[in-house]
């Protein structure tokens, strides 16, 4: 055998032995600061982020609006200023009545005619779409909107709400901060 292939076969055999059982130091940090920028990644990006929900929760004064459609005349002084409302579900405080105020209940029917069929907007007049106006403090997080004890309130959301003297179930239209 010559010198050369006894060299290579010495180096074969170093690396083999530094692969059997030697710790490296530097193999360990390498695994430890990938595994701490997949972390990160994870923080910065997931939607369940440590991060987001620390910084984004805010608390602000919000007025939002309810419509409670269809309300037979005789019901439509049951809901006044400040009444507490309770949401029907949850049984959480959703804020405090600020005005209430009504229009005619309308609703939009399809007519059959010779010609095909129409559509008409009818109204009744012992029927009211009531307007609720609520004030109470909200929590804000960035990617939800605003939520009263666990209650999102966002427009277009369908609340069961309860109040001193009447229960009903509405649509949110209407949302504005303070």
């Amino acid at each position: 055998m010559s010198n050369s292939s006894k060299g290579v076969a010495s180096l074969a055999t170093k690396k083999e032995k530094g692969k059997n059982g030697r710790f490296n130091l530097i193999d360990l940090i390498l695994v430890v600061l990938v595994l701490l920028v997949i972390a990160v990644l994870i923080q910065v990006f997931s939607p369940f982020s440590l991060i987001k929900k620390l910084s984004s929760n805010q608390t602000k004064e919000i007025q939002y609006t309810i419509e409670i459609s269809g309300v037979d005349a005789e019901f439509i002084d049951r809901i006044k200023e400040d009444d507490l409302v309770i949401d029907s579900i949850s049984k959480n405080n959703l804020g405090k009545v600020v005005t209430v105020s009504y229009n005619t209940y309308s609703e939009f029917q399809y007519v059959e005619t010779d010609e095909g069929g129409e559509g008409v907007l009818s109204e009744h007049p012992n029927k009211f779409n009531l307007l609720v106006t609520i004030s109470t403090t909200a929590n804000y997080a960035e990617g939800s909107g605003y939520s009263v004890n666990a209650t999102r309130i966002a427009v277009g959301e369908k609340l069961a709400l309860r109040f001193p003297d009447y229960v009903a179930e509405g649509y949110c239209i209407y949302l504005e901060t303070e």
